[in-house]
């Protein structure tokens, strides 16, 4: 840390220009004096301004104390500026796309308008409620969209706040499936990319709820066109299909779980198996019980294993999973599907011997046609019609999760507990039946039509909608127009179910495809004349697809146009081709975010700021996530504060290189709030003033807004925002801190997930990797330490540890390499030093996930560094 910088370095600058890259104009930055009063920070959640003194404060004091340099501190505070121009800017990509609709005019009435310009494919149909649905859901999945460490990367959340039974980084394994399906379609493939890997590699939990992660990862590789990602986690993909090992009946064929882990409590087994039980949590949970839902999933993700083993060339993986998926397969036709009933039905496993199906139709029934189980007519066409049955699953908000005429189906809930499946019309579910209709309409076996699909979208449309807007939470009823589980700041903006990728591969019929084509073939109503989807991120190129029957409304001629990059590749009368698409191109390295910490306070990164308005927290401007609503919320203000200028700092807990910073800054003004833009800020590190921007240089409100400067050291970035006027105050969603990625050999461990009751960052001394003596200290046997993002090209590697043991006795610690043991190193003592202990370990080809698990509770063990060699 700066104590105080020799007066040399302050001289004044001339005043620095700022150019904006998007309006092409020039401001000039006038001098400012800052008060070395103003800087008094409090750390922990919700603390009003006291007037204590914090870390930074103490450096930024000390700085100033000086009786030499107090008064030329104070009025010259951006010496630094001369060196270091600002060149604040709002990131765009760079790709080559058309332009036929008004981008602006879809996105105006939304937040985060950058993520959207940058991510988004656009539409134009005739069915402007499904269309408004449609730009919505686009900002419901930005909102749940997470980045939570350094090498580790992005997930998906399924509620905006972390829900206690979440796991790893406040994952949900329930809807993965989902996210995955509907971010495959964002230009950012590392969205998709780094969520996958957190259940392939890294330590979310696949085993939570039933899933089929490993299908959708297969499904998007055809989006991505990057084949080579899913090749090289052959390995991992048949690790978490083995977790299920303990839940598969060998007896009966299948697997099977408790509803409850189905991600649907209070479902029918629940109220078969307990029809009059008084513990409630039995109902609730439900008996084990085979599912055509949890064993159309293993199908699916069986055979997605068995297209990345024959990218990967491994044959016998090959061979073993196309038996698995057709073993298990053929048992979900023998004991799932009833003749009688022309369904697929539960099966209760306990005190069953004889396996007995359940009499009532669920909606899990009608899961299996999207894998591509039951496409012929004698199973597809009671299936259609059961969807148009008034009695069956035909609902004016639905369809619901239980057929109607069942006699346990209920319209209303009984009580205010969120989750019941037995009536209520769920998004997740719909989104599953919307894919099965699709697929049972394409497979050409029944009299379905395409203005039935467009009918169930457009009912989907219809019950995602709250106060006229379009909304999504996470149950609605089925004949009422109310949410029935609807929890204010938990519920809203509910990211469990698809839509849009139901729009663009159901409706607009973008099927992608294991090659370099692209097949289109739209399942719209025979009087729609046209539609338009815009810059649709494929193998990475944009494609249009535009459909204008007599040519009138786009004036690019009559019928389907197809543009890639920008340039016709089709025309043709009909809606439907199937067109040649470029070699992929795939995306370079992501930079990584070094500011977010998922895991809370306590660990670093360490957010702080001088004054925190009670309801708001300084912990999540760094927390990985960024919206701008005003309920839920999810940010920083200085919301009456006294002071005319706050700061909000982040901690690192080691010396980094720093370029530039992201603010995603909040203003509820136009809202009826009291949160504007700042009017000026100033960015400090270690070694003093960084850069600042004035009232001069356009900012978006509710939006990323980049700082870029000359690279500099530091332990810690501090952002000075000073108020516009007396009357309101500043306010921050989310600070990020970008830089490229570590590219080795030596890596540090996650700080922000340091997994263990007392491990953490400690300083010390006598270590010299880091000019700090950050190390991770107090490693115990039940610490967890992770090094994430550790590149390789694949095959044995030689790890080397830095490591501290006081004690007197060798410590024992086993090395996973992406969940999977793989060795135990044995720490020996090491006195007051550091040493270095090797093993031989085996990396996947790409980001690896190392966890050291184990330590000692009777000496104090220190991890420094790891070097892969």
């Amino acid at each position: 840390m700066a104590k105080g910088l020799p007066e040399d370095n302050f001289k004044q600058p001339p005043a620095p220009g700022f150019r904006n890259v998007r309006t092409n104009t020039t401001a000039v930055l006038p001098q400012h004096e800052v008060s070395a009063g103003q800087f008094k920070i409090n750390r922990g959640r919700h603390v009003p301004h006291r007037g204590l003194l914090s870390f930074v404060d103490g450096v930024l004091l000390n700085m100033a104390s000086l009786s030499a340099i107090t008064l030329l501190f104070l009025g010259l505070a951006y010496s630094v500026l001369a060196r270091h121009p600002p060149l604040p800017h709002h990131e765009r990509q760079s790709a080559e796309g058309t332009a036929f609709l008004n981008h602006e005019d879809l996105i105006s009435s939304f937040l985060g308008r950058t993520f959207l310009r940058d991510n988004i494919p656009y539409i134009d149909i005739p069915d402007k409620l499904i269309e408004d649905v449609y730009y919505y859901r686009w900002t419901s999945i930005q909102r749940n969209i997470r980045y939570v460490t350094a090498g580790t990367g992005y997930m998906c959340t399924e509620f905006v706040h972390p829900v206690g039974y979440a796991k790893a980084f406040g994952t949900i394994d329930a809807a993965a499936g989902h996210q995955i399906d509907e971010s495959r379609w964002l230009r950012n493939t590392a969205f998709g990319n780094d969520y996958i890997q957190l259940y392939t590699r890294g330590p979310a939990d696949p085993l939570q709820y039933t899933q089929w992660i490993l299908d959708a990862m297969s499904r998007r590789a055809m989006v991505t066109g990057d084949d080579e990602f899913l090749a090289t986690q052959v390995d991992d993909m048949v690790r978490v299909w083995h977790l299920w090992d303990p839940y598969f009946d060998s007896t009966a064929g299948l697997y099977y779980y408790k509803p409850v882990w189905d991600a649907q409590e209070l479902s029918l087994p629940g109220y078969i198996a307990y029809p009059d039980e008084e513990d409630w949590e039995l109902k609730k949970d439900g008996p084990d019980t085979y599912r055509p839902s949890h064993n159309a999933y293993m199908v699916a993700n069986a055979r997605a294993i068995v297209r990345a083993a024959q990218i990967a060339k491994d044959g016998a993986t090959e061979t073993q999973f196309s038996k698995i998926a057709d073993d298990l397969e053929a048992a979900m036709y023998e004991r799932l599907w009833a003749p009688e009933q022309e369904f697929f039905m539960d099966v209760i496993r306990p005190d069953n011997p004889s396996l007995t199906r359940l009499t009532g139709r669920e909606q899990v029934g009608l899961f299996p046609y999207r894998f591509g189980i039951g496409l012929n007519e004698s199973y597809a066409q009671p299936a259609l019609n059961s969807m148009f049955d008034p009695e069956g699953f035909l609902a004016p908000y639905g369809p619901p999760t239980l057929e109607i005429r069942d006699p346990f189906f209920a319209a209303t809930k009984p009580d205010g507990y969120c989750c019941y499946w037995n009536g209520m019309s769920w998004p997740y579910s719909t989104g599953h039946t919307l894919k099965s209709l699709a697929a049972i309409y394409r497979s050409g076996v029944t009299n379905a039509t395409a203005e039935q699909y467009h009918q169930y979208l457009q009912t989907y449309a219809r019950t995602q909608q709250k106060d006229g807007k379009p909304y999504v939470a996470e149950s609605h009823a089925p004949f009422d127009n109310v949410w029935t589980a609807d929890s204010r700041n938990h519920s809203e903006n509910y990211d469990h179910s698809t839509n849009n990728d139901d729009v663009i591969t159901g409706l607009l019929g973008v099927i992608p495809q294991p090659d370099d084509t692209l097949q289109i073939s739209p399942i719209i109503p025979s009087n729609w004349t046209y539609f338009a989807l815009e810059n649709l991120p494929y193998h990475g190129h944009l494609v249009t697809v535009l459909y204008d029957k007599d040519g009138s409304r786009y004036n690019e001629g009559p019928g389907l146009s197809v543009y890639v990059n920008g340039e016709k590749v089709h025309q043709g009368e009909d809606a439907s081709a199937k067109v040649p698409i470029p070699p992929p191109v795939l995306a370079d390295d992501a930079p990584i975010n070094i500011a977010a910490n998922p895991d809370g306070p306590g660990q670093y990164p360490m957010a702080d700021a001088t004054f925190t308005y009670p309801a708001d927290y300084s912990y999540k401007a760094i927390d990985g996530v960024v919206y701008y609503d005003q309920v839920p919320d999810n940010r920083w203000t200085d919301y009456t504060s006294p002071n005319q200028n706050d700061t909000l700092t982040v901690f690192f807990a080691r010396p980094r290189n720093v370029s530039s910073v992201t603010l995603a800054l909040y203003s509820d003004i136009e809202r009826g709030g009291s949160v504007d833009l700042p009017g000026r800020i100033e960015i400090y590190g270690s070694k003093g003033p960084i850069t600042s921007v004035d009232s001069k240089t356009p900012l978006l409100a509710n939006d990323h807004n980049k700082i870029s400067f000359d690279t500099v050291e530091t332990t810690f970035v501090a952002v000075n925002l000073y108020r516009r006027s007396d009357t309101t105050w500043v306010g921050v969603c989310e600070l990020e801190v970008w830089t490229p990625p570590p590219t080795g050999p030596t890596y540090f461990a996650v700080d922000a997930h340091l997994t263990g009751a007392e491990t953490k960052v400690t300083f010390d001394s006598s270590s010299t990797a880091t000019e700090n003596g950050a190390v991770v200290g107090s490693v115990k046997a039940d610490s967890n330490v992770a090094f994430s993002g550790i590149k390789s090209n694949g095959g044995p590697t030689k790890l080397a540890l830095r490591y501290a043991n006081s004690g007197n006795a060798t410590v024992s610690v086993t090395i996973d390499v992406n969940q999977a043991a793989q060795k135990v190193i044995n720490l020996a003592p090491s006195k007051d030093g550091y040493l270095s202990v090797t093993a031989d370990v085996v990396l996947a080809k790409g980001k690896n996930y190392i966890s050291l698990r184990g330590g000692s509770d009777s000496a104090e063990v220190r991890y420094e560094t790891l070097t892969i060699s």
